[in-house]
């Protein structure tokens, strides 16, 4: 508790970094939790709300806005932590409960919403337990009540039915307002909290679009997925109240920006050469939608109402901060304070204020303080072509000061690998990396989401084949380019980037020095039997037509299977409490390395307990980053090249 309260101490309190270059930060400076996670505003500008992580969890500190004195802290001992949440009123506050399930994969929400006064009391729950409540929407009405999505199990395998609440956020009460016509929804509400679209998914590659008729007071459905992967995703409500904007899948190239009508009339409003949509541009109270932001590249805005005053706030704000980016966090309900963020690839996080009347901003908090951004390293988006021509877009960041020649290099495919990519942004590990004096180069291979659908859906069935191709090209550019020392590259990856470096040894046993998997999947014929995909429907469907069926093709698309071909060193690890790559994939990869003989290859080789998919305490990265810098620098490091000169 004592740490919450010592967080007050930290807002207004200007960043001060000690170190005077990114190499005198230690493991600890990359892996210490952020202070601050979100800021908002009260309604009426009394108080701040943010969420902090404390000790094991996440927490909610609510204070004051002039003096920085702590009023209400909603905190929990056992597994749950504060997910998001939202000012209901000037004196009430809404949020989330999650479990923690590792860094590499969203907090697993739990259904639960709860409410408290600013000052810590008065607290009213809603929800849990088996039913799974989702806060929707808060009103903006001065009032208590907020609208809410409820999920119940339908008593039908992998289906839930959705219901809109009503819900009193003094007594935790609800009132029912909508029942979707379709399983598994997501509901989008216009500013009165009316339900107006449903879209949900009556199984693999079987959604629908639904539309609620005010007139009629019936639901309608619009749209259908008649061809597998073509994909209509309802965004936001138009303000005219009527429309709303949908993301939609296109037959090639990144997706589009649709308006959609009552009928289902679709009209493009904004896509991307190359980028899918990553999000949309809201005004402060919520009523419109004024743009969309692209930023599978480069991030880069595009308007459709750049001449409302909060499109204009925006981009004054936006132009005082040249090389990093602006977002809008909430405002008061008057408009005149704003809270945003400033954040780069250098550059964690920070919250302003910012003063309408005034025309100022003023410093409120660091998402973490002791991180000088001047002292970071540049992410540089770079492209190349892959041995069939198509173009592959990455990123490339290079050791402060160097001269990006010649340097040790780490390759790092993303996990996922179907629907992440890699974007430009703070990234601690990158950073601790080229920190060290090794580059890091990071291709959006085929496969990846952020490209369009047709990108993404040409990596099924492509483990270990063109997508591993597209990561080897992605290194014989970086030597061609004169950027690595062909002689000094090592690949790392987690989870599915984990299964791609072990696959590169594999495939291409001469090209890298060595290979770190964490978390990985080793084994494609294991995923069917363990992990949390196959434990649902769905899930296995989705397998089934990423990875394919056939015994004899998954065992030669694995790596496990193929340790014989390995030749250079490698690292594996594990978290022992992961549901995603169980530890079972790490143990198969140790396995299959010993049964090929080849077990003096493993120089680390161990299971964390407590941890899960990607590492949460700090002592445990620690741990686990001193291992994989030292394993670096014998390879391909300092070491390795002292070792290469003095061998006889």
């Amino acid at each position: 508790m004592y740490r919450l309260f010592a967080l007050a101490l930290l807002l207004a309190a200007h960043p001060v970094a000690a170190a005077t270059s990114a190499a005198e930060l230690t493991l600890k400076d990359f892996w210490k939790h952020s202070e601050f996670e979100q800021i908002q505003v009260s309604p009426d500008g009394k108080y701040l709300a943010a969420t902090v992580p404390d000790e094991d969890t996440r927490a909610l500190v609510i204070f004051t806005r002039n003096d920085r004195k702590v009023t209400g802290v909603a905190r929990f001992t056992d597994k749950r932590q504060v997910g998001a949440f939202a000012w209901v009123n000037n004196e009430r506050v809404a949020f989330t409960m999650s479990d923690r399930g590792g860094r590499l994969v969203r907090p697993v929400a739990r259904g639960e919403l709860l409410f408290m006064r600013a000052d810590g009391k008065d607290k009213a729950a809603y929800a849990g337990g088996r039913r799974g409540s989702l806060l929707t929407q808060t009103l903006r009405d001065g009032g208590d009540w907020v609208v809410v999505t409820d999920y119940l199990p339908s008593g039908r395998r992998n289906e839930t039915d959705t219901v809109v609440y009503r819900v009193n956020a003094k007594t935790g009460k609800g009132q029912k307002l909508a029942f979707s016509p379709v399983p598994n929804a997501q509901i989008l509400v216009d500013t009165e909290g009316q339900a107006r679209i449903a879209s949900g998914f009556l199984g693999y590659h079987k959604t629908e679009v639904h539309y609620y008729d005010l007139d009629s007071k019936n639901w309608r459905k619009i749209w259908e997925e008649t061809e597998p992967g073509f994909t209509m995703q309802p965004l936001a409500m138009h303000g005219d109240g009527k429309r709303f904007y949908a993301q939609m899948t296109e037959k090639t190239g990144p997706d589009g920006i649709y308006l959609v009508d009552e009928k289902g009339t679709r009209e493009l409003v904004a896509r991307d050469e190359v980028s899918d949509p990553s999000g949309l541009i809201y005004s402060l109270d919520g009523k419109d939608v004024l743009g969309v932001v692209f930023a599978s590249t480069m991030p880069r805005r595009e308007w459709f109402m750049p001449d409302h005053p909060d499109a204009k706030v925006l981009q004054a704000l936006q132009n005082s901060f040249p090389g990093q980016w602006v977002s809008f966090s909430n405002a008061t309900d008057d408009g005149n304070l704003i809270v945003f963020t400033v954040r780069s690839d250098r550059n964690p996080g920070e919250f302003f204020m910012f003063d309408r009347k005034e025309g100022k901003a003023k410093y409120l908090a660091s998402v973490r303080q002791w991180m000088d951004p001047e002292l970071m390293s540049e992410m540089k988006p770079i492209q190349y072509a892959a041995r069939d021509g198509r173009t592959i877009h990455g990123w490339l960041t290079l050791p402060k000061g160097s001269d990006g020649k010649n340097l040790p290099l780490i390759i790092n495919p993303h996990g996922g690998p179907h629907g992440p990519y890699d974007d430009w942004g703070f990234n601690p590990e990158v950073q601790l990396f080229a920190s060290r004096g090794y580059a890091v180069l990071q291709p959006n291979f085929r496969g990846s989401g952020g490209f369009g659908k047709e990108f993404t859906e040409i990596g099924y069935r492509q483990w270990g084949g063109t997508m591993q191709d597209d990561v080897t090209d992605a290194t014989k550019w970086a030597i061609e380019q004169g950027i690595a020392d062909g002689g000094r590259i090592c690949i790392y990856g987690a989870s599915y980037g984990a299964y791609a470096a072990l696959m590169g040894v594999a495939k291409e046993p001469d090209l890298y020095q060595c290979a770190i998997g964490f978390v990985g999947v080793y084994d494609l014929k294991t995923m069917y039997k363990r992990g949390d995909i196959q434990e649902s429907d769905s899930g296995v469907d989705f397998m089934e037509e990423v990875l394919g069926t056939s015994d004899s093709d998954l065992i030669a698309r694995s790596p496990a299977r193929l340790a014989e071909r390995i030749k250079v060193p490698v690292v594996l690890v594990a978290g022992a409490e992961d549901r995603r790559t169980p530890p079972v994939q790490s143990e198969l990869m140790a396995e299959g390395l010993k049964n090929a003989g080849k077990e003096e290859l493993i120089e680390e080789f161990y299971v964390q307990k407590g941890e899960a998919h990607g590492f949460y305490r700090v002592e445990n990265n620690e741990k686990l980053y001193s291992k994989m810098l030292a394993f670096f620098d014998r390879h391909i490091g300092p070491k390795a090249s002292v070792a290469a000169t003095d061998a006889p």
